[in-house]
């Protein structure tokens, strides 16, 4: 007997399966990860026999094994594993679940495991150059979809043969596809930073200065507490209680100097919790601010200001510009090397407080 089949009902938009004539339903919307989880579970119990139909199909280790059951295990253990130290869910999740599977679902969910090949995943990759994602977003997309077929070699889902000639479909090349792509990000000139800050709030004012100063990400001058600053010494070093690379083992270490301790300063009144936060108009309540909505409200001021629009990743590269040792810039943003690459690697407090000091000679 082969596995059912996942279907949609027409009306109800709910997944479903038909075995011996009866229907089976399940909870959440068709497609949705409550639904393939059910479903998934189902074909489990199938393959146990728990369920009264009986069928010899071993799913952990058959070659038919449809992807949208691969999927479906994919996506549970994406949704406990992809978190932070602190458990809170990271963005990768999100962007499986939103981004990444419902195109494989909708393109090839009744699809046995074994039977996808390069020339689907290129398929694939058309596709996503046709909805007019950027290159780099695609090639992201597609490194995650072969990421999928990895981890289900690792759990029996996919024969090795089907997910080791998907190393193979290469990354879109500049000039060599029709993908758009975006622009690089640059720095912002202090002059627009300036002009920005008297459309602010005072708080997020405050956050922009710092940031500028000390030339952190948009979410760790969101997520500054006053009990992740050693105060000890005349650098203070901030260390994220989460950071980009903490899943890797690494520590983020942040140079706070002399100007960037007085804009701290204001904030002594806040010794418990975020030291930025604001009062939630719909939730009634405080709320630290977010990487998003920091962002939102710079936007908002420039446009009330008719000014030049920007967001907080600039600042970041605004630091850098201005750090002109690279050595120290290397340092103090936490790069693995000169080129200020993507990978990162780990630096004692001494190491940073001495190029902090660097810009003060």
């Amino acid at each position: 007997m082969k596995i059912p089949k996942y279907r949609k009902h027409s009306t109800r938009n709910l997944g479903f399966v038909e075995v011996k004539g009866k229907r089976i339903y399940f909870k959440g919307a068709y497609n949705s990860h409550e639904s393939l989880s059910e479903y998934a579970e189902f074909i489990k119990q199938l393959s146990s026999g728990d369920q009264p139909v009986k069928t010899d199909i071993r799913v952990t280790r058959g070659d038919d094994v449809p992807i949208r059951f691969l999927v479906a295990q994919f996506l549970d253990w994406a949704y406990e594993n992809y978190r932070k130290k602190s458990g809170r869910q990271t963005g990768t999740y999100d962007v499986y679940k939103s981004c990444i599977t419902p195109i494989l679902l909708r393109e090839y969910g009744d699809l046995p495991t074994r039977l996808f090949g390069t020339t689907d995943l290129k398929n694939l990759r058309n596709l996503l150059v046709k909805q007019g994602l950027c290159r780099n977003t695609i090639n992201a997309y597609i490194i995650k979809i072969k990421r999928i077929f990895y981890w289900g070699v690792e759990n029996e889902l996919v024969p090795f043969a089907t997910a080791g000639v998907l190393k193979y479909v290469k990354s879109l090349e500049v000039g060599k596809t029709t993908a758009r792509e975006t622009e690089p990000i640059t720095s912002v000139a202090d002059e627009i930073v300036e002009k920005t800050l008297p459309f602010l709030p005072k708080e997020v004012a405050d956050m922009v200065l710092l940031q500028r100063e000390i030339g952190c990400r948009p979410s760790e001058v969101c997520n500054i507490r006053w009990c992740d600053i050693d105060q000890s010494d005349d650098v203070w070093i901030y260390e994220p209680f989460e950071h980009k690379t903490e899943h890797k083992g690494k520590r983020r270490l942040i140079a706070i100097r002399k100007t960037g301790q007085t804009i701290l300063e204001k904030y002594r009144n806040r010794p418990d919790g975020f030291i930025f936060r604001f009062k939630n108009k719909i939730q009634h309540k405080v709320t630290k601010y977010t990487a998003e909505n920091y962002a939102a409200v710079i936007l908002a001021a420039t446009k009330r200001g008719k000014i030049k629009s920007w967001s907080p990743n600039q600042l970041r590269h605004r630091f850098a510009t201005d750090v002109d040792r690279k050595e120290t810039a290397r340092i103090l943003l936490g790069h693995a090397n000169q080129n200020v690459t993507e990978r990162y690697i780990d630096h004692d407090k001494e190491k940073v407080k001495t190029a902090a000091r660097r810009l003060d000679d």
